[in-house]
């Protein structure tokens, strides 16, 4: 049997989190309206399941690049385009609060037919706001956004401050985020704890939350809002901006404010999942962790008649998906280490020992390695430890203030762990590839964030 040509990549990995949350968002990815939006589809994907949590998405490893590099020229150039995702991102991400808020106090008492409602809303909504986030999401991945933003700052001569804080304040949102403005209602909320980790179920819950807690409210109480360290207004007017010039740092501020609004209502939708997969759990006697490894389709399907896949035992231990038009190829037991070896394009990092990206914000420090994959993981984190991650959101903030320095394999200076780690004058590069396969939890590293290097010691 002749091999197949299409080599994969191993694009996203996840920890702690499932199938079925993960699912909806590639899901929406693969949209016809995507070809319309940056000249074409998705390229051609699968997903690998590694003992129920660990979700891998490999994607072709000629297209990708390409897709990446579309995706960029997109949200540079088609200014209408990236104006009515951003108004369809605050419109959808809306529409998924109120629903979510409506949803969440009622999904024990819903009958079999209104649980399937409910599952099919879920992952319509997550689906209709990843449709008009993937070009955003992909934009800077490879730093083609980044490099533009730090050309316009290096023409400057004799500046008041580093290159960073021009690239990192300028490219900023001025309005706040969901979950920033949670927080500050939080702070200056009068109901109890009790009542407003009810109210605010979705904050700091990543894909596998089942709802915040009443110790991460009062946590949240005893925080101060951050402030702007520099003035907006100064700096624009010490660079002397042309219009050219001042458009690509709007750019900037509008793709971070669609990745963030995205992300935080993210979290809402996968607590509602989360929780009618535990009562489907609960009435069918079944481990909550197996009925994760299904898609939101096999979950309604399951609800209506009572039947469930017999493999998931064998997909949670080690399970491959391939999408195709009405659902997805599973494969498991041997064919998937067959399928693996025959598919991806090995990449050898796991002898290495050093790793190069993107510096982001200057410095040099040495601690411990912690692999953070999602706001579930901050309290891994203690003072002095280095943060790894695929990316950062505004969910690993507590994590980010003990953390001695940042590394991440994807994004460029408009990163979220780019910006804070300006604000917060933390070592940090960024756009790595791989830190987060190459470091394992308790590795003492290097990083040297003036060279761009992370190394094992």
């Amino acid at each position: 049997m002749k091999k197949p040509s299409t080599k994969y990549i191993l694009l996203n990995n996840d920890v702690d989190t499932s199938f079925s949350t993960l699912e909806m968002t590639w899901y929406g990815m693969r949209d016809k309206r995507i070809k319309e939006q940056v000249g074409m589809l998705l390229p051609k994907s699968f997903f690998e399941v590694v003992k129920g949590k660990t979700i891998n998405y490999y994607s072709d490893a000629e297209e990708s690049k390409q897709f990446i590099e579309k995706c960029t020229e997109a949200v540079l150039t088609k200014e209408k385009m990236l104006l009515e995702q951003k108004r369809k991102t605050k419109e959808i991400t809306e529409e998924m609060q109120k629903f979510a808020k409506e949803v969440a106090p009622k999904i024990e008492t819903l009958s079999n037919q209104e649980l399937v409602k409910v599952l099919k809303e879920t992952k319509r909504l997550q689906a209709e706001c990843v449709v008009y986030g993937t070009a955003e999401g992909f934009a800077d991945v490879l730093g083609g956004m980044t490099n533009k933003l730090i050309a316009v700052v290096e023409k400057r001569k004799k500046l008041k401050h580093a290159m960073h804080v021009y690239t990192s304040v300028l490219a900023m949102p001025t309005e706040k985020t969901y979950t920033e403005n949670a927080q500050d209602e939080i702070r200056n909320a009068k109901e109890t704890p009790k009542e407003l980790a009810e109210k605010y179920f979705w904050l700091h819950q990543g894909y596998i939350g089942r709802g915040i807690t009443e110790e991460e409210v009062k946590k949240i109480q005893k925080t101060k809002a951050t402030e702007e360290e520099y003035d907006r207004k100064e700096l624009y007017e010490e660079l002397h901006l042309n219009d050219k010039e001042k458009k690509l740092f709007q750019i900037a501020q509008d793709v971070i404010s669609i990745k963030a609004d995205r992300v935080d209502m993210r979290q809402s939708i996968c607590v509602i999942l989360n929780r009618i997969i535990d009562v489907l759990a609960k009435r069918w006697n079944v481990e909550a962790q197996l009925l994760e490894t299904l898609s939101v389709e096999e979950l309604c399907e399951c609800v209506t008649t009572g039947k469930f896949p017999k493999d998931l035992e064998m997909r949670w231990q080690h399970g491959v998906y391939i999408p195709h038009e009405n659902g997805y190829k599973v494969i498991t037991g041997n064919e998937t280490k067959i399928f693996m070896k025959e598919n991806v394009l090995e990449e050898k990092t796991e002898h290495e020992d050093v790793i190069t990206g993107q510096v982001a914000q200057p410095g040099n420090v040495i601690g411990r390695v912690k692999l953070v994959f999602g706001p579930q993981h901050n309290s891994k984190v203690q003072e002095g430890d280095i943060l790894i991650a695929p990316a950062t959101s505004p969910q690993f903030l507590p994590a980010m203030e003990r953390a001695a320095a940042f590394v991440t394999d994807v994004g460029g200076i408009t990163s979220h762990a780019a910006i804070v780690a300006r604000e917060l004058k933390k070592p940090c590069i960024v756009g790595t590839k791989h830190a987060t396969r190459m470091f394992k939890d308790d590795d003492l590293v290097e990083v040297d964030a003036t060279k761009g290097i992370v190394k094992r010691i």
